[in-house]
């Protein structure tokens, strides 16, 4: 059954229930663990009903769709891919697998709203002073999951997938899977990006280099 929820009171469970069960989001960056808040969402979703639960996930998979693009794909490159570095002059050698990225995005909503709001409209955002993160885990594989796992909590749930495929099935258009190859440009690499990115490339790999 569809949802009559408005679509800003879809928004608002969503961003709520990742709000919410990250418990550490005030505290230092160090005391922020990715395992934990995937547990700690979990449990509050397991309090949801079936169609919030749905559309927890239906959310989940649009904002992964919404990230399906250039610049967050650079972004992960400048985060995770090898460089080499002369001169303060920063080559990228990328390397995007369709997996990872996957795994990047869920780690970029793990955020939250106004992160995920700032770095959509530029990813020089990222290191615009309003956000410190541990950069040396940005995958976050757990959340593709979390839907069904708090479904499991209190329901019988066939192959683990109930809520993954109540949402193929009313929104297939939604899924993050479709979404390869869509892409709209070409993305950047070497030193391109630091053309591009200038105060991004230099803030994240002089972090790197540490």
């Amino acid at each position: 059954m569809e949802s009559l929820m408005s679509l800003r009171e879809e928004e608002k469970l969503f961003w709520d229930a990742i709000d919410q069960s990250n418990h550490n989001k005030d505290a230092h960056w160090s005391d922020y663990d990715i395992d934990q808040h995937l547990q700690d969402l979990m449990q509050y979703l397991s309090q949801l009903d079936k169609q919030q639960l749905i559309t927890f996930e239906k959310t989940l998979q649009l904002k992964l769709s919404q990230l399906y693009s250039a610049e967050i794909a650079e972004l992960s490159t400048i985060l995770e891919s090898d460089f080499t570095e002369k001169d303060g002059i920063f080559n990228f050698d990328a390397y995007l697998s369709d997996d990872g990225f996957i795994y990047f995005r869920c780690w970029l909503i793990l955020k939250g709203k106004e992160f995920f709001d700032d770095i959509q409209e530029d990813i020089q955002n990222f290191v615009s002073g309003k956000y410190s993160f541990d950069i040396g885990d940005t995958w976050a594989e757990g959340l593709l999951y979390v839907a069904d796992e708090a479904y499991s909590v209190h329901h019988e749930n066939e192959e683990e997938s109930e809520i993954r495929d109540a949402v193929y099935l009313q929104h297939p258009e939604h899924h993050y899977d479709f979404a390869a190859g869509e892409i709209e440009r070409k993305l950047l690499n070497g030193f391109e990006l630091q053309a591009r990115y200038p105060k991004l490339v230099k803030a994240i790999c002089e972090l790197r280099n540490e």
